[in-house]
C-alpha cells in the first residue's frame, strides 16, 4: 500500500493537484495506462474482491440465504449494509459493498470449488486462492485487471446492472461518464493513515478498468471524472459499442413502420417490386406511400418486408439500444448532444411505459400518437446518445415528450436544447421535466427510494416557516419541493444539484431536525451560510419547534 501511495505522488508536482492512475486491459490482453506516468507494483484489493464472490455465485446459480442484519446492534460492517434487523439481498450487497454479505465462510464456499471454478477460466493464480480474498491483498494491476477480464460474460453483465446505481447516486458522475463505465468503489488505508481509494469494472464492451488515487472511492471519482473520461478518449474507449453478450442481453423491439401512413408498394433499384422478406438486395429501396408521398431508404437486413403486393407493411426487430438511437434520430436532433441525451432517456421511458409485450420483444409502432422511429440506420450522433445513456429509463410518474413544452409534466425538445446550450447537464433537464421521477437501470431499482410521506410533511410545514425564513440573510424559497430520499449508508445530506435530501429516518425528531438540516442547505444554497453547519442546524432546531 505504501508503494501504491508512493506511486500516485510520483506523479504530481509538490503543489499540483493529485493525479489519479487509470489503467485498462485491452482486447489483445495489453495493459494500457492514461493519466498517470507509472502505474504502482502492486496495489490492495481493498473492495474489489466482492466483485469476484459475487461473480462466482452468479455463474454457479448459487442461492445463498440473504443477510440479515443484527436488530439489537449494528456489527462491524453493517452500516454498509442495512438497518437493525432488516435483511439484504446479492445485488443490493454488491451496489452498498456489504462485505458481510460476501463473507466465504457465511456462504459456506468450498476451497477446491472455488479454485476448479478460476482455474477453469484461466484466471490469475491470486484469485484462485479463497485465502487471498481479503481488502489488504496487495496484486499487480495487470493481474488485478485479468482477473475481471475472465469474469463469465453472465456474471458480468449481472454485476454491471448492480453496480449501475454507483454512478446514479454521485452527483455530477452521470453527466460525465454516462450509464456504459460500471464500477465498484474501494477505499484502503496506508501504513501512515492516508486514504486512498478508486474503482474497478467494466466498460459497455466488457473492456476491465482499474482507477487509483489518493481519498476514497467516492472521493476519487467524484473528483477525477473529467480526467478519466479525458483518459478514455485519449485510448479511443470513449465511444465503445457493447460486445456481443451484452447485445444479446438488451431486450428486443418489434417495430411496425409507418402505421399511421399505409405502403402502396416498395419498389428495388430496377423499379420492379421487392419481394417479402429482409431488404437485404443492392439498394436503394423506393417507398410509396397511399398519399402519394415517396421515401428512399438503404438496404438493411433487419428490416423486413411482410403484407401483400397491394398492402405491403415494413417492420424490423432491433435491439433495445438501436431502437432509441432511431427514435432520437427521429424525434429530435442528435447533434444536439446532451438535450439528445435527455430525449433517449425519456424515448426509452416511453417505450418501458407503453409498449406491449409479444414474443419475447416488446410492440411498438411508428407511430405520432406514440414515438416516431427512422427507417434509416441511425446516425453516429444518435447511436452515441443511446450508448451514453443505455438502460437508463424514468421510473415514478409518466414520460412524455413534444416539440414545444405546453404543459408541465413533459419534456420539451426546443426548451431542452435551450437550456443544454445554456449550459444545464442532462440530469438538470430530466428533473426539470419530471420532478417526480428517479433514474433507474431497464431491470433495476431506482436511485432514489422516495419518502414521499417524510416530503409531505416536509412541504406542509413550510408555509408555516416561510415568514421566518424570509427575515433570514441568504435566503432562497425552492422552485419545487425536494425530493426526500432514503439513505441506506452513510451520513444524511442534501444534493443541491438535484434538489434531493437523503436521510434514514424522519419519524422521531432528531430525525426531523435532520430533515430540515437538509432542506435549509437547500434554501441557503447560493450563500455561505449554507456551508456553515452549525448556523444551519441552530435555524434547523428553531424551525423544527414551530
Amino acid at each position: 500500500m505504501v508503494a501504491f501511495a508512493a506511486a500516485v505522488l510520483a506523479t504530481a508536482g509538490a503543489t499540483a493537484a493529485p493525479i489519479p492512475q487509470l489503467a485498462w486491459r485491452a482486447p489483445n490482453g495489453v495493459l494500457m495506462t492514461s493519466i498517470g506516468a507509472k502505474l504502482p507494483a502492486q496495489v490492495p484489493l481493498g473492495s474489489t474482491w466482492k466483485l469476484f464472490v459475487y461473480g462466482y455465485l452468479t455463474a454457479t446459480g448459487a442461492r445463498e440465504p440473504v443477510y440479515r442484519c443484527g436488530v439489537a446492534k449494528r456489527e462491524p460492517g453493517e452500516e454498509y449494509c442495512c438497518d437493525p434487523g432488516e435483511s439484504i439481498g446479492r445485488d443490493a450487497a454488491l451496489q452498498r459493498s456489504c462485505g458481510a454479505y460476501f463473507e466465504p465462510r457465511r456462504l459456506a464456499i468450498n476451497a477446491a470449488a472455488w479454485q476448479r471454478f478460476w482455474v477453469d477460466r484461466q484466471a490469475p493464480a491470486w484469485l484462485q486462492s479463497l485465502p487471498a480474498l481479503q481488502p489488504a491483498t496487495t496484486v499487480p494491476v495487470p493481474a488485478l485487471l485479468e482477473a475481471l477480464q475472465r469474469m463469465p460474460d453472465a456474471a458480468r453483465l449481472a454485476a454491471r446492472d448492480a453496480l449501475l446505481p454507483n454512478t446514479l447516486r454521485e452527483p455530477g458522475l452521470l453527466d460525465t461518464l454516462g450509464s456504459g463505465p460500471r464500477f465498484k468503489t474501494w477505499s484502503w488505508t496506508d501504513a501512515g493513515g492516508e486514504r486512498w481509494g478508486g474503482s474497478a469494472g467494466w466498460l459497455a464492451d466488457g473492456t476491465p478498468f482499474w482507477i487509483g488515487g489518493p481519498g476514497t472511492g467516492q472521493q476519487v471519482m467524484r473528483r477525477d471524472a473529467v480526467r478519466v473520461v479525458q483518459g478514455w478518449r485519449d485510448g479511443g474507449l470513449l465511444s465503445v459499442e457493447p460486445d456481443a453478450a451484452a447485445l444479446q442481453a438488451q431486450p428486443c423491439v418489434d417495430v411496425r413502420f409507418f402505421a399511421r401512413y399505409p405502403l402502396a408498394r416498395v419498389l428495388r433499384r430496377n423499379d420492379q417490386p421487392a419481394a417479402r422478406g429482409p431488404l437485404t438486395e443492392a439498394g436503394p429501396y423506393t417507398l410509396q406511400f397511399a398519399n402519394g408521398q415517396s421515401l428512399m431508404i438503404p438496404s438493411q437486413p433487419g428490416l423486413l418486408l411482410t403484407g401483400s403486393p397491394t398492402a405491403p407493411r415494413l417492420q424490423a426487430r432491433m435491439t433495445l439500444e438501436a431502437y432509441v438511437a432511431r427514435v432520437v434520430d427521429r424525434e429530435g436532433v442528435a447533434t444536439e448532444t446532451t438535450a439528445a441525451q435527455a430525449l433517449a432517456i425519456a424515448a426509452r421511458s416511453w417505450l418501458q411505459q407503453n409498449a406491449a409485450p409479444s414474443q419475447g420483444c416488446l410492440a411498438v409502432d411508428d407511430d405520432s400518437r406514440a414515438q416516431r422511429v427512422s427507417p434509416l440506420p441511425p446516425s453516429p450522433a444518435a447511436r452515441a446518445a443511446a450508448a451514453f445513456t443505455a438502460g437508463l429509463v424514468l421510473r415514478g410518474m409518466p414520460v412524455r415528450y413534444a416539440l414545444e413544452r405546453d404543459e408541465a409534466h413533459l419534456l420539451g425538445w426546443r426548451e431542452a436544447v435551450a437550456a443544454s446550450r445554456a449550459g444545464q447537464g442532462m440530469e438538470a433537464l430530466l428533473r426539470q421535466a419530471f420532478p417526480s421521477a428517479t433514474l433507474a437501470g431497464w431491470q433495476g431499482e431506482g436511485d432514489c427510494e422516495l419518502l414521499p410521506l417524510a416530503a409531505q410533511w416536509l412541504t406542509e410545514r413550510q408555509p408555516r416557516w416561510e415568514r421566518r425564513l424570509r427575515r433570514e440573510v441568504g435566503y432562497e424559497p425552492l422552485d419545487a419541493p425536494p425530493q426526500v430520499c432514503l439513505l441506506q449508508a452513510g451520513t444524511p445530506h442534501a444534493d443541491v444539484r438535484r434538489s434531493r435530501v437523503w436521510l434514514r429516518e424522519w419519524q422521531t425528531r432528531d430525525g426531523r431536525v435532520t430533515l430540515i438540516h437538509e432542506y435549509l442547505h437547500l434554501a441557503f444554497r447560493r450563500h455561505p451560510r449554507g456551508q456553515d453547519e452549525n448556523d444551519i442546524e441552530r435555524l434547523a432546531q428553531q424551525l423544527a419547534d414551530l
